[in-house]
């Protein structure tokens, strides 16, 4: 039994929104991604440049945007830090909402779910019970 054309269309329309969905969002969990590395290698100059005269109250030159702007050390390592936990969040989200997104789309393209994609890792609790019962 031959579909219509718009049916046909209809279908591959809203299996091509699924896959431009789930393209976007691995795009944007990898942008995110470098930009946390990047604010970590920061964090981690801002360690190690603890020498004498570089305390908190210290005034360092960051870029912001196209310009450069003189600012305290403390704060700008607050700023960094601010915004590291604010892109583990977003990276988490996305991460979560992508796994229904392909779920979405494998549904959609009639294929099976795919497998793990539902895991959790254990909590601190579950891994010491685990340890517990292996004797270690």
């Amino acid at each position: 039994m031959a579909k219509s054309p718009e049916v046909v269309q209809q279908y591959l329309e809203e299996v091509e929104a699924a896959a431009e969905d789930v393209l976007s969002d691995r795009q944007e969990i990898i942008t995110l991604d470098r930009r946390r590395n990047t604010n970590r290698e920061a964090l981690r100059q801002l360690a190690g440049d603890g020498g004498a005269g570089k305390g908190p109250d210290s005034r360092m030159w960051i870029c912001v945007g196209n310009m450069f702007l003189r600012m305290p050390r403390g704060f700008v390592k607050d700023s960094i830090e601010k915004e590291q936990k604010h892109l583990i969040t977003e990276i988490n989200n996305l991460r979560n909402g992508l796994r229904s997104k392909v779920n979405l789309l494998n549904d959609l393209e009639h294929k099976q779910a795919t497998i793990g994609t539902s895991l959790k890792p254990l909590s601190p609790d579950e891994w010491q019970a685990v340890q517990q019962v292996m004797g270690k």
